[in-house]
């Protein structure tokens, strides 16, 4: 056998041993269309509706918490859902006790793989008032995109209340001071 015929027989073999070394197990994938507070959900029970699309996924969580940071439930199972298209009603989350009335409670769920990524899998978050049922923040899409915890939603929310830098509170609090002085004279005079 000439030179070259044993390089290329060489890189064959390099080749077949970097191919073998690969990981040959495929992952599945989930996609978040939608989520909604199920019906059964109040201050026991913190279930879903999850509206996704799957493909061979093998894994699902769920974690619930409310503004204490208290773990009400939690679990990491093998899903049901490994090929699934469609709104699954009652992604069943109940809680360990029972709430106090208007005790804000966030659901957390993912499907897809476990450890989760960004690339194979899906997130459900719904933070809601336990009495009134009031959906406070809702979130779904792909793994990192929602907050997880009713601390982090918290978070989200009161980044969204507007607030006036310390230069406008200041001229706010003079255009009042002068309005009020302004009626004062007025009524003075």
């Amino acid at each position: 056998m000439g030179r070259i015929a044993q390089s290329v027989w060489i890189l064959r073999i390099i080749a077949i041993v970097a191919w073998a070394s690969l990981p040959m197990h495929a992952h599945g994938s989930a996609t978040a269309q939608g989520v909604a507070l199920n019906a059964a959900a109040g201050c026991a029970d913190s279930s879903l509706n999850l509206t996704l699309t799957t493909n061979a996924a093998t894994r699902e969580m769920w974690h619930t918490t409310n503004l204490s940071d208290v773990s009400l439930a939690q679990k990491e199972q093998a899903t049901l859902l490994s090929n699934y298209n469609g709104t699954f009603t009652n992604f069943q989350i109940g809680l360990s006790a029972a709430q106090a009335p208007q005790t804000r409670i966030a659901s957390y769920a993912y499907v897809g793989e476990t450890p989760p990524s960004a690339n194979d899998t899906a997130e459900f978050f719904v933070y809601y008032n336990c009495t009134t049922r009031q959906i406070l923040l809702s979130c779904f899409g792909r793994y990192g995109s929602c907050p997880q915890t009713a601390l982090q939603a918290e978070d989200v929310l009161v980044a969204k209340i507007p607030t006036l830098s310390v230069a406008a509170l200041v001229v706010t609090m003079l255009l009042v001071t002068g309005a009020g002085a302004i009626s004062l004279r007025r009524r003075l005079a």
